[in-house]
């Protein structure tokens, strides 16, 4: 429980500086110092490198951590289980590889915005992809022996502190497009070769020669096994993806346009905070009461825990919907297109944490395969939705379409956990009571301007977190989040 503990505290410390410091890259640096088709192009690459390295991984990330414990002992520390995992992800890179390389002309005409970007620039897609391979593939080997901190802080850290140094060298020496993109894929490199370093020095990484001999009923476990987290991994990293890769087809600015949601996308993923420093501590207790069959303890924490998510969602997002004005005049003009967009994700994302725990809770269970299938459903919505959105409402049409896919498949996985095991996360009291501190909120709409972007922006959340606040502690909404402010509250009083 003590490395548990250290680990989960120094996540928790990264993921809050990681946060801060893409705030500041996507929000203010990149919109400010790129024009917009050219910060566009690095999102769209980005987004083709994650979705094709989810693919060319071939599930081998979790099926490392999963049977691990089977290798372990065996004619090497890890059995060669590393190395059977590097070669199928190596394989699956090289596949993927080649078809980027010879769909690249037919991926520059599907991506002809005016600019041309892509199909002058677009093969830096390539070592992005590899990057993203190998990080996966090490990422799933830190985790199974243990080394959690090593990946967040490559990725959610070191990454972006990277890419803040990039632009500050770009702002002083006016970098050519090509040299900073070459260096921008390179912090990519970077982060990946971090981790592989940190397992090397701790004695992890080796990849044995001698012969590993599963058993055939170990190895059709695996292969399951691969396929079900493939399906979820492609899932869970492609939607927001996605989106962009046909925003960046379908309209004639396209990479304007992708600049554009992926600045929205960004701050609409500031409501997601609570959910990700929820779900982490919680696995392991959802685990271990699936092992006792204990499901008292996991209707306790769904319940409990959507409730805290709800309120802290709904208090993040009132500060952003009511402050888009604020946060789109520290960027050019055109940034603003996105503010609508900007709204409907705020919605998406409440939808997605009123699901709760609901995900981890089916993925941890034995019909873990429906956790794979709600996620390719919600793929196959998004995508489908997103042809015909965008041709509607443009840029717009592609959150309408996260919205509806993740309504359809919340409420199918709401409906599963309650059929299949008597699950129901949401009490009437307390929505009742977190609607009410949201209709007091409201009242910050009408707060009049004081003329000063940053002062009008500090003024409006005060009129929302105060009656917000107030009304949640008064009417007990939360006792959750009321217990640990009271702890929190003595230990200060004690200093």
């Amino acid at each position: 429980m003590g490395t548990l503990a250290r680990q989960s505290s120094w996540i928790a410390v990264l993921t809050v500086a990681g946060l801060v410091l893409g705030f500041v890259n996507m929000s203010l640096l990149y919109p400010r110092y790129l024009p917009a088709a050219e910060f566009g192009l690095t999102r769209l690459v980005v987004s083709i490198a994650i979705v094709a390295a989810q693919f060319a991984q071939l599930g081998a990330e979790g099926t490392v951590i999963r049977y691990y414990p089977y290798f372990r002992g065996r004619s090497s520390r890890n059995g060669g289980l590393f190395r059977w995992a590097l070669l199928v992800g190596s394989a699956g890179a090289v596949i993927a590889i080649l078809v980027l390389i010879l769909f690249h002309g037919r991926l520059s005409t599907w991506f002809n915005d005016r600019s041309g970007l892509y199909g002058t620039h677009g093969l830096v897609v390539i070592p992005l992809l590899v990057a993203e391979v190998y990080y996966l593939l090490f990422r799933g080997a830190s985790r199974a022996v243990h080394r959690s901190v090593a990946p967040m802080f490559a990725r959610e850290f070191l990454l972006r502190a990277l890419q803040t140094g990039l632009i500050a060298a770009h702002v002083l020496w006016d970098l050519p497009f090509p040299l900073f993109l070459g260096l921008f894929a390179c912090t990519f490199v970077i982060s990946t070769v971090t981790l592989i370093v940190d397992l090397w020095r701790a004695g992890d990484f080796t990849l044995t020669l001698d012969p590993v001999r599963p058993s055939r009923r170990l190895i059709r476990s695996m292969a399951r096994y691969a396929a079900v987290t493939l399906g979820v991994g492609v899932a869970g990293v492609a939607a927001g993806n996605v989106d962009q890769v046909m925003l960046a087809a379908m309209l004639p600015d396209g990479l304007e346009y992708v600049a554009y949601y992926a600045v929205a996308m960004m701050l609409a993923s500031v409501v997601m905070v609570p959910s990700r420093a929820m779900t982490m501590p919680a696995l392991p207790l959802i685990a271990e009461a699936w092992r006792r069959r204990d499901l008292g303890t996991i209707r306790s924490l769904h319940a409990r825990s959507t409730t805290v998510l709800l309120t802290l969602g709904f208090y993040t997002a009132l500060c952003i919907c009511v402050n888009t004005d604020v946060i789109y005049s520290w960027m050019k003009p055109g940034y603003s297109t996105g503010a609508k967009a900007l709204l409907i994700l705020c919605v998406v994302n409440l939808v997605n944490l009123a699901g709760g725990l609901g995900g981890s809770i089916i993925g941890t269970s034995r019909r873990y395969a429906f956790d794979a299938s709600s996620g390719l459903l919600y793929l196959g919505l998004n995508i489908l939705l997103d042809f015909f959105f965008i041709r509607l409402w443009g840029m717009e049409g592609v959150a309408w379409s996260s919205l509806v896919a993740m309504v359809v498949v919340v409420a199918w996985r709401t409906a599963f956990l309650w059929h299949r095991f008597k699950l129901w996360p949401y009490e009437a009291s307390a929505l009742i009571k977190l609607t009410g501190a949201i209709l007091v909120s409201l009242l910050a709409w009408w707060v009049p301007s004081t003329g000063t972007p940053l002062y009008d922006g500090l003024l409006r959340c005060v009129v929302i977190t105060v009656p917000y606040w107030v009304v949640v502690f008064w009417t007990g909404a939360c006792p959750e989040l009321i217990e640990q402010a009271k702890k929190i509250a003595r230990r200060v009083s004690l200093r």
